[in-house]
């Protein structure tokens, strides 16, 4: 795709017309890019999750509806004929969803497209979703009545017990686009199917002023006051944060008070003793010990001491958290030093990416079961951002209960940044880009290692900055990163 021709074309009011037989996930990953670049240019980029979501569901439902046409023309079924469309739908899923990687080769050159199609009229953006599958009158009707249902939930949580239509494109998904429109702002009613006896054309109309509407739901209600009975970070541990802080601190007088806690001192030692400060010799002394990782980590590494003692006394160890979370800090460090970040942020990189998660702490402890129905719905998929559905469901994402907390422990911008924007980084403020946008990264790479997202998943444009943009490249770079993880924990 040449985006800056396509936005040239959109520039002068004029359609942008991209055509597939086949919608792959490498080419959703290259869509996603685009809108990047588009909505940026109409100053929209707040909404790029949503209309990414809404169109790659779109274009799923596209390929299945080409997929079917085909399906039926090769058994010799008349889908207008409902015996012989009940016959083909009976093995539709055996023959069709469950051989779904076949059918690019099927699809490919034949007699189905898809197109893709855009069009700027002033400050408002439309967006089309068209192929040459006319669906049915039964067809049309089943989506109509789902989105008539969609009407009656306000957030996601109900459809997720709810919609159970797995045979057909109308199920959960259409219940998602409604939502998505309307709690974006957008509106659901900008949303539109068209079918005649030739194409079939879903419609998406994007206003110049959205008004998002604020989601209200029992289990916001409830993480937000969780939140308020929190308790503060450990008075020990910011007496020394403001010990680091004070440009005339002592270093001996800092030393002091860190060897009063011995569970911070051993930690202390082994950063300092850690490859990332390489050392010639053995740090034995908390002085010692300051001096070679500096104020800064120091009082990064005592944000994590704080965090850790609070979280792990209030819900637990949560350890699946706490090892993603040492995975995706191992990540960014060794992603920073390989393009020369370290100079800039390595005081603040480590601690982001072991921080970055806080959120979920508190997701999981009040209503693990449904944040692990969200885990699980996405888990394999190349679906983008998870965080989108936390804010459908609950009108809080993981991200932004971190950045609350962050605030409310007074941590650093940095920090809070890197915490509340490492699903979104284009959404960072620009000074602040380059440690959001490797904290997403190693984040992604992470979750790649743990199968819960796929390489087409990925900001291709980050890919490309980060020189990771092929798949083998890609793999073979978190292989060579996780094998020096695990031998860094030996």
């Amino acid at each position: 795709m040449n985006f800056q021709e396509i936005i040239s074309q959109l520039e002068t009011a004029k359609e942008s017309r991209i055509n597939f037989y086949f919608v792959t996930e490498e080419q959703n990953q290259e869509i996603y890019a685009l809108l990047v670049h588009v909505m940026g240019y109409m100053d929209k980029l707040y909404l790029v999750e949503v209309i990414f979501t809404v169109l790659k569901e779109l274009l799923m439902n596209a390929n299945k509806a080409n997929a079917k046409r085909d399906y039926f023309t090769r058994e010799n079924l008349d889908i207008q004929n409902a015996g012989d469309y009940a016959k083909g739908m009976s093995r539709f899923q055996e023959n069709i969803i469950m051989k779904w990687n076949e059918q690019l080769d099927r699809l490919d050159g034949g007699n189905y497209y898809i197109s893709l199609l855009m069009k700027v009229e002033g400050k408002s953006i439309h967006f089309a979703v068209e192929n040459n599958a006319p669906i049915t009158k039964e067809e049309l009707a089943r989506v109509n009545r789902r989105i008539e249902v969609a009407k009656n939930y306000n957030d996601l949580s109900d459809a997720f017990t709810d919609v159970s239509d797995s045979t057909e494109s109308a199920g959960l998904g259409l219940v998602l686009i409604q939502l998505l429109l309307k709690n974006s702002g957008i509106g659901s009613e900008k949303f539109k199917i068209f079918t005649n006896d030739k194409i079939t054309r879903a419609t998406l109309s994007v206003p110049e002023v959205t008004t998002p509407v604020e989601i209200q739901t029992d289990l916001k209600t409830k993480l937000l006051n969780e939140i308020d009975g929190l308790p503060p970070l450990p008075h020990s541990l910011t007496k020394i944060i403001q010990l680091c802080n004070n440009p005339d601190s002592d270093l001996h007088m800092i030393s002091q008070e860190i060897e009063k806690n011995p569970a911070l001192s051993a930690d202390l030692l082994k950063l300092s003793n850690s490859a990332f400060f390489a050392n010639r010799s053995q740090v034995s002394s908390i002085l010692q010990a300051v001096k070679v990782v500096g104020l800064k980590n120091l009082r990064n590494l005592l944000y994590v001491s704080g965090v850790r003692k609070i979280m792990d006394g209030q819900y637990g160890k949560m350890m699946d958290v706490w090892d993603h979370s040492s995975r995706c800090s191992y990540y960014a460090r060794y992603l920073a030093t390989e393009n020369n970040h370290t100079n800039k942020i390595a005081d603040i990189i480590a601690v982001s990416a072991l921080l970055h998660d806080i959120g979920k702490f508190l997701l999981l402890s009040v209503d693990r079961g449904f944040f692990k129905k969200i885990e699980t719905y996405q888990r394999g998929v190349d679906s983008g951002n998870s965080t989108l559905l936390e804010e459908m469901a609950i009108g809080l994402s993981h991200p932004q209960l971190g950045a609350l907390l962050a605030e409310k422990w007074e941590f650093p911008l940095d920090l809070r940044v890197a915490i509340e924007y490492h699903h979104k980084p284009f959404l960072a403020p620009p000074e602040l880009r380059d440690l959001v946008e490797v904290i997403y990264m190693a984040n992604m790479m992470a979750d790649y290692h743990e199968q819960k997202k796929g390489f087409y998943a990925i900001d291709k444009i980050l890919l490309a900055k980060f020189n990771l943009d092929n798949i083998d490249v890609f793999s073979a770079a978190v292989n060579k990163i996780e094998l020096l993880f695990k031998k860094s924990n030996e």
